[in-house]
């Protein structure tokens, strides 16, 4: 499910990237959560609380003062020190109201210390104390509130009190007020503080889902990472297996991140690469072995014709002797037989000795076109004879190059020859097609390909067709396409042969090509 996502289709950098700005994110979530439960923690939620109670405190105790120093210009009693009247009450009452008014949800007012009760009380008189607290409770704090502001007075020092039940906080705040003999009475505030404030709560929720939300996306983008990567090297690991045992094989990367796109893309260079580098050592290793089997057969060679020149040299002076001293035909005809045969012998020992010399070349300038043509000329009666049909298709062009005319001749004519004599007697068609390269394209070869529809090669021996003696002619000696591969090899070129039985043979010689200025000269 998670290997289906857009998101493998992004570069492990760019994943990377964004995981680092998620936790960075993340970091600073915590940090900002550390820093807000540190500032809206219960002490300190409190204790702003109590600064603020404080506060209306001291604001009820200055309206109080103001009041008494009214009294004492106009020699009246002070309202919590004179006797109980309705208008004292209802001075009290207002007094309060008009305070805490400015405080909401604060409650408060005043003790009187001569009488020994609570005066004053605000939101309203007559309404229930503290209504936001359960009975049983409510009574304990107003147990607890008469105690704290009756200290208060006594002590003429302010004093503050919290009290917690089981669902609520309560914050209990009172100081001494002035009257005609002193600090005698105080005022009071209260304030009920149900768990922590909302807004705090609010706080923490967003908090804790701004937290959730980091931490889930990084724990997201950290599985889609690891599952990508999984998934690539899984791909690379598959396709180096098939590499293992195919180098032609290909890692196929699509829809992978970018960096497993060019590990693939490289890992399939290398194979290419190595496949290249594998099949040219076999091709040096071919090479060597045959020249290695070349170098053997010719010294071989070497000697056994060494060992049947003489004698055929002294056979052929023999037969010569009788063929001038006898006057009888039939000696005649027979001595003319026999000198035959040694001239076919002596040819072959020729081509043995030749085949086993070293190639010595003498290199001129000439038009292979021109070549060509002139050696097809020499078997145009023989092709006529076999009713073969001899075609040619020069370049537009001459093609020149640096050989040894008379070696590349004897090259030419010895696949000529093969092409013809593997006809049937019906005939068929050679057909030789002389192509190159041009300078500016840098091919600087020669191809000469010569088509026959002749009986082709088998498969099998197609691989020796190189080989010396190696031969499907009854008549042949299995060493002139032996001979024609040294030759073209020592000109610094190469022979090819793509043949199949019963669909005719293809010679394909290519060879380093030089090109003719306008006055002739090779350049």
């Amino acid at each position: 499910m998670l290997s289906k996502l857009p998101l493998r289709r992004i570069s492990f950098r760019l994943q990377i990237t964004l995981l680092g700005v998620i936790v960075l994110f993340l970091f600073a979530t915590v940090l900002g959560a550390s820093l807000s439960a540190f500032h809206y923690s219960k002490s300190s939620v409190l204790k702003q609380q109590q600064d603020g109670l404080r506060q209306a405190t001291l604001r009820l105790a200055g309206e109080y003062a103001e009041k008494v120093e009214f009294a004492k210009q106009h020699s009246e009693a002070a309202p919590l020190t004179g006797p109980e009247t309705a208008s004292s009450l209802e001075l009290m009452n207002l007094l309060t109201r008009v305070v805490l008014q400015a405080y909401p949800g604060i409650e408060g007012g005043f003790y009187s210390s001569a009488r020994d009760k609570i005066e004053g009380y605000f939101p309203f008189s007559g309404e229930e104390f503290a209504e936001g607290i359960d009975g049983k409770d409510r009574d304990d704090v107003r147990n607890v509130l008469l105690q704290l502001v009756r200290e208060s007075a006594a002590s003429q020092r302010h004093m503050s009190q919290v009290v917690s039940t089981e669902q609520d906080i309560i914050l209990l705040d009172a100081t001494p007020v002035p009257s005609e003999s002193g600090y005698t009475s105080s005022a009071w505030t209260l304030k009920l503080l149900p768990g922590l404030p909302g807004a705090n709560r609010l706080r923490a929720y967003l908090t804790f889902a701004g937290l959730s939300i980091a931490a889930l996306a990084c724990v997201v983008l950290t599985l889609l990472l690891v599952r990508n990567l999984q998934v690539g090297v899984q791909t690379l690991e598959s396709g180096l297996h098939n590499l293992e045992a195919n180098l032609g094989s290909q890692v196929h990367a699509d829809g992978q991140p970018d960096e497993i796109k060019r590990i693939a893309s490289a890992v399939n260079r290398l194979g290419a690469t190595l496949q290249q580098k594998i099949e040219s050592e076999k091709m040096i290793e071919s090479r060597l072995r045959h020249a290695e089997r070349l170098a053997a057969l010719g010294r071989l060679v070497a000697g056994v014709a060494h060992e049947v020149r003489n004698p055929l040299a002294t056979i052929r002076l023999r037969v010569q002797m009788c063929q001038q001293v006898l006057d009888d035909p039939l000696v005649q005809e027979s001595c003319g037989v026999a000198l035959e045969e040694i001239e076919r012998l002596n040819g072959m020992v020729n081509r043995l000795l030749s085949f086993s010399q070293p190639v010595l070349l003498h290199r001129e300038p000439t038009n292979l076109s021109r070549l060509v043509e002139q050696r097809l000329d020499c078997f145009r009666e023989k092709a006529v004879q076999r009713h073969v049909k001899l075609t040619v298709n020069p370049a537009t062009d001459q093609r020149w190059a640096a050989v040894d005319e008379s070696r590349m001749a004897q090259v030419f004519d010895n696949v000529i020859q093969n092409a013809i004599e593997s006809m049937s007697q019906s005939g068929g068609n050679l057909c030789v097609n002389i192509s190159g390269g041009h300078q500016e394209s840098f091919d600087s070869s020669v191809y000469i390909e010569f088509n026959d529809t002749g009986e082709g090669i088998a498969s099998n021996e197609l691989g020796r067709v190189f080989d010396p003696f190696f031969t499907t002619k009854p008549t042949g000696t299995g060493l002139g396409l032996s001979i024609c591969h040294e030759l073209v090899r020592a000109h610094g070129g190469e022979i090819q042969i793509a043949s199949a039985k019963g669909s005719g043979t293809t010679v394909r010689i290519v060879l380093p090509m030089s090109y003719e200025s306008a006055t002739g000269a090779l350049a």
